[in-house]
């Protein structure tokens, strides 16, 4: 018993030194994400300009750290039978940390809209990175 006792010994070592290192590894992960520093998307909720007649929408994305450049691309989405589809986008990119866009479309058509915003980060190896997307509140055109 002696023999089998000392192998489920060095067993219960070796899952608990692995225990502890997945635990050092999830402690450190927020730390590696602060370094590359924050970022996101940001939605509104359309809006009717009863001056222009049109629905906007509008959003943004952000980031901490400075990039060559970032773009954000701003939808308006309108639910129709239960899914919603995109009806009109634009994108806007800018060299700072911030980006802004604005969408419209023509009067307020009955139903369900929600505007969309996703955003990116060009990296230093050339590659859109940093990921992002945000869904506005529903607004509902009467």
């Amino acid at each position: 018993m002696s023999a089998n006792g000392g192998v489920n010994g060095k067993r219960r070592a070796v899952r608990l030194v692995a225990g502890l290192g997945a635990l050092v590894a999830i402690a450190a992960l927020p730390v590696i994400a602060l370094a590359h520093g924050a970022f996101g998307a940001h939605a509104s909720e359309p809006v009717f300009d009863s001056n222009t007649l049109r629905l906007v929408g509008s959003g943004g994305y952000g980031t901490e750290r400075k990039h060559a450049e970032i773009r954000v691309t701003v939808c308006l989405r309108k639910r129709y039978n239960g899914r919603l589809f995109t009806v009109r986008c634009e994108t806007d990119s800018d060299t700072d940390r911030r980006v802004k866009a604005e969408v419209s479309v023509p009067g307020c058509v009955n139903g369900v809209w929600r505007t969309t915003a996703s955003g990116q980060a060009l990296g230093k190896s050339g590659e859109w990175t940093h990921d992002s997307f945000d869904a506005s509140p529903p607004y509902r055109c009467p």
